[in-house]
Parts: structure tokens; C-alpha cells; sequence
């Protein structure tokens, strides 16, 4: 008999179960998919750079072909596939889990009910979504940096900023509407750019990765010095002290830090993960944007006794699949019902 903690932190005996669960994470440009055999601790796992950005059909199709690869793996088969559980960048209305609300300047194709586009493949598999920093969130508390701590948020900064708030007794805090969490539409310059979802001055407007390899760009122009070719190239160099780079990761640290200062005062984490691509920086990053809470923030969040800590990720580009597959396994199937 195999034991495992719910989603409410409730010891759940899942019984003799022979099978697979499944975790997928769908970023911007990027997909990773997991799969663990129930009972064992061994994951297959692989990538792919297909994402939201493409078609749904696209990544959809991509994501069914490493499933079967992964089970395959295992020496089990698509049939012995008891959960899939999904990681989206959008927000997802929790009682029916439908999309409720995609960026609005984006062209995705992501509309309805998630759990259908696997009907064709795994008719009778349940699928469950849910937003892709919540699941990453969800991975780190469980198996990540998050172990042990009564509650904490993760910050999934890459090409877009998000956040999970995992709160004390396990929950994910998700809102009414699927739409809590939304770092980066915080507005942290009220001044500043029009953003992608149509507001102004939002954090990704400033520390996003298409922002940060911008203000490289700007910056090496004048001296015909060949930019970074993407957000990871920009890390690499900035641990490699091309000062550059290491600007602007302390700079998007600092506005990181002052949106984070802004979610803290109202929810009180024990604990600040950084995770996604600028997870990488952690080491980097971390300081400044320490900093920044401390100037910012309520003074008894570091004071205390047990003050707050902020910590890199520990599962990397994994977390948001670990979580999609904890999830997958221990959540019912929602509603279909559009009542609200």
C-alpha cells in the first residue's frame, strides 16, 4: 500500500495501484514532462521547446508522444496512465477548470476545457490543469525548497513573471477566479510601459526576460557587441561577470523584490523560492532582491524570531512538472458544471 499527502496535507493510501502519473509543465517557449510509477520514487522526465507560443495542436501532440516515450521507459504502457496532471501559463477557474482568462495581447489558442485535449489519446484518464507557477509552486513545497515550511510563495520568472502561494496547511491559494498569484501584473510604476495584458507598469515590463535582453541589447549597441541569444545565454554570462548582465539580473532583482515586498505585507510566507529561468541567477539575484524586501517591507517579516527566508529553487525546470503530477494524482476529477 502506497501512502502519499494530499493536497490539504491528509495521508491519502492510494492501495495496491499499478500504474503511472503524469506531470506536464507548458511554459511560453518550453515543455517538460514527467512521469513517476506509483509506488517508487523513480521519475523519467524530458523536454522539448514547443510551448504555448505554438499551435495547441502543436504541443499537445508533443506532449502525448513523450507520455508514451516516458511510460515506455518504465516498462509500463499508456494504458497504465492513472493521472495527468497539467501546468499552463493562464489562469484556471478552480471549480469547473476551465481557462478563465488567457493574456490579452497573446494569439494562443488556449480556450475550454484543458482536460479534452487528452480525450483522443487517454479517454479515460483524468486530466487536471491548473496554473503553471501554482504547479510549480506545488513541487517545491512538497518535494523542493518548500519541504518543511509552513507556507510559502515561488516565483516563476522567465519570459513571464507568476507566482504560487502555497499557504500552511498545504492549499494552493488560487483565488476566486484562478487569477491570484499574478506577480508580474503587478504594477510597480504606475509611469511605466503598457503591458502585455493591457495595463501599466506591470512587473514584466521591467524584469521579464524579453525586457532584460532588451536593456542588453540597448546596451551593447553602441559597441557592436553580439547580445545574448536568449535568456539563458544572458545568465551564463552574468555568472561569467560580464558586468552588463549582471546589471540588469540585480536591477530585475530589485523590482522582483519590490512586487514580492507588496504580496508579502498582505499574505506573510515563511518562505520566498525564486524559481523559473532567472532561478538559475538565484545566487546572483537573491541579495538585491532581499534587499529590496527589507527596504520595502513590513520590518517584523525579518525581525522576528523566525523571519522570512528567500531561497533559490531546488527543482529547477522540474518543479512545475512535480507538481502537475502530485497534483494529478490526489485531485478529483472537477465539474463540468458552469455554475458559479
Amino acid at each position: 500500500m502506497t501512502d502519499v499527502v494530499g493536497e490539504r496535507g491528509n495521508r491519502v493510501h492510494l492501495g495496491n495501484v499499478v500504474g503511472a502519473a503524469v506531470g506536464v509543465d507548458v511554459g511560453h517557449q518550453e515543455m517538460t514532462v514527467a512521469v513517476r510509477r506509483i509506488g517508487s520514487e523513480e521519475i523519467e522526465r524530458d523536454w522539448d521547446s514547443v510551448g504555448a507560443q505554438k499551435p495547441r495542436a502543436v504541443w499537445t501532440k508533443r506532449a502525448k508522444e513523450m507520455i508514451k516515450d516516458l511510460t515506455a521507459q518504465l516498462d509500463l504502457t499508456p494504458d497504465d496512465v492513472v493521472s495527468i496532471g497539467l501546468g499552463l501559463p493562464v489562469a484556471i477557474y478552480p471549480a469547473t477548470a476551465t481557462i478563465t482568462q488567457v493574456v490579452a495581447t497573446s494569439e494562443w489558442d488556449l480556450v475550454g476545457r484543458p482536460a479534452d485535449w487528452f480525450a483522443d489519446e487517454f479517454p479515460d484518464v483524468p486530466v487536471i490543469p491548473d496554473n503553471d507557477a501554482n504547479l510549480a509552486a506545488y513541487g517545491e513545497y512538497l518535494h523542493g525548497a518548500g519541504r518543511g515550511a509552513h507556507s510559502m510563495i515561488y516565483v516563476k520568472a522567465s519570459s513571464g513573471i507568476g507566482a504560487g502561494h502555497v499557504a500552511g496547511d498545504g492549499v494552493i491559494k488560487r483565488g476566486r477566479h484562478g487569477l491570484a498569484g499574478e506577480l508580474g501584473h503587478l504594477t510597480v510604476d504606475r509611469n511605466g510601459s503598457i503591458c502585455r495584458c493591457g495595463s501599466k507598469g506591470c512587473l514584466e515590463t521591467v524584469a521579464a526576460g524579453p525586457r532584460l535582453l532588451d536593456q542588453v541589447r540597448e546596451a551593447y549597441k553602441p559597441y557592436d557587441t553580439k547580445p545574448p541569444a536568449d535568456l539563458d545565454d544572458l545568465i551564463n554570462r552574468a555568472l561569467n561577470d560580464d558586468v552588463v548582465c549582471c546589471r540588469v539580473l540585480k536591477g530585475a532583482a530589485q523590482n522582483i523584490g519590490f512586487a514580492l515586498t507588496l504580496a508579502c505585507n498582505i499574505v506573510n510566507p515563511a518562505l520566498v523560492v525564486l524559481g523559473g529561468t532567472l532561478g538559475k541567477a538565484a545566487d546572483l539575484m537573491i541579495p538585491p532582491l532581499a534587499a529590496a524586501m527589507r527596504e520595502y517591507g513590513l520590518a517584523g517579516m525579518f525581525t522576528h524570531d523566525n523571519p522570512v527566508r528567500i531561497v533559490g529553487s531546488e527543482l529547477g525546470d522540474l518543479a512545475g512538472a512535480r507538481g502537475a503530477m502530485a497534483l494529478g494524482l490526489l485531485t478529483e476529477p472537477p465539474v463540468r458544471s458552469s455554475r458559479t
